[in-house]
Formats: C-alpha cells, structure tokens, sequence
C-alpha cells in the first residue's frame, strides 16, 4: 500500500512540472519571454478576451476588450482583425526588459479608416458612446466592417515592434504602445480609435 501511494505521489509531482512547464510565469527569462509571447499571440489570433487582459496591455486594445464583454460582435471584429497575424522574435533584451517582433498581418488601414470617418460624419461622439452598447446597432454596422476586412489582403512587408516586458504578480505582460497596436491590427486599431473616445 504505501509503495502504490508512494508512487502515485511520485507521478503527480512529474505531471505537475510537466503542467508547470507549459505555461509562463512572471520570471524574467529568455524561455519564459517566448512563452509569453506565444500566448499572447496566441491570445490575439483567437480573440481571446480574458487571456489578452492577463498577458497584453494596450490602452487602445483594452478599450476595446472591455466593449466585447456581453457583446459578441466585437469578439467577430477582434478575430476578424488578429485572425491573420502571424510574428517572429527577433530579439529578446533580459536587461532591457524588451522583446522584438517582426510581425504581418492584413493591412486594414483604408477599410478601418473609411468606416471610422464614416460614423463621424453620421454621429457626433456624444450620439455614438451609446450605440455601442447597442446589440442591433452593433449588428448591422460592425458586420459591414467585418465584411471589409476579410476582403482585404496582407501587407507586402513585414514590421519590426519593439515591446516592453512587465513581470506581474503571475505572469509577464507584453506593453504594446501605439505603433504596435497599429503593427499588429494592421492598422484597424489606429484607424479607429478616434470613435468614442476609444
């Protein structure tokens, strides 16, 4: 009896550095960055809001999260905007807490930015904040956005982002500043962050 409790002992202690293994936490290593920053990435091409708001901080990014909560059409947009990207690290810096990231995704720039001016031109800024807590709004005017997203092609060349590392109380963070929000939306989030306030 005590050989079996000793050994199913013995394999939860391995399953559980395996399972430690897996996933990054807050250390400041080589490895460790690069789990990060899968997971993010990851996190990005899915749209996956709750693993975005523990690895990511982007202001831009962060207002958008909290708008897809209870509204699924932002969770469309976001994937349809990240679905695409894809990266590669260039170099990580330990001392200097960076990360360098080639990163290609869409270029959406036109289409983000003809649908921004477009509800300006519609809506004052006042008129526009409660609409987007408005599902049938949502629905009819993000779906046109979507649709011209997924019409639009890859950008030629790559573009190099340089993040900072943050390490929290779990995990690292990824600080995406405004060109590397541009970077990796292809240009969707600078286009549109102007619409209320976002």
């Amino acid at each position: 009896m005590k050989k079996l409790l000793s050994i199913a002992f013995a394999l939860i202690l391995i399953a559980g550095l395996f399972c430690g293994c897996s996933k990054p936490d807050a250390s400041m290593t080589e490895s460790n960055v690069k789990k990060t920053v899968s997971v993010a990435f990851k996190a990005l091409k899915s749209y996956d809001t709750e693993t975005l708001e523990t690895y990511v901080k982007s202001s831009t990014l962060s207002k958008i999260l909290s708008f897809s909560k209870g509204h699924d059409q932002f969770v469309t947009l976001g994937k349809a905007i990240f679905s695409n990207l894809s990266y590669e690290i260039k170099e990580i810096d330990l001392d200097a807490s960076t990360v360098t990231l080639s990163v290609t995704n869409k270029e959406f720039t036109e289409a983000a930015g003809d649908f921004a001016d477009k509800l300006l031109k519609e809506y004052s800024l006042m008129e526009l904040l409660p609409k987007l807590s408005d599902d049938g709004w949502l629905n009819e005017n993000l779906s046109v956005l979507v649709k011209s997203i997924d019409g639009c092609s890859m950008r030629e060349t790559p573009v190099d982002i340089t993040l900072k590392i943050k390490e929290g109380a779990d995990n690292l963070v990824l600080r995406f500043d405004a060109d590397a929000e541009d970077a990796v939306s292809g240009g969707a989030l600078k286009a549109i962050s102007g619409i209320a306030g976002i």
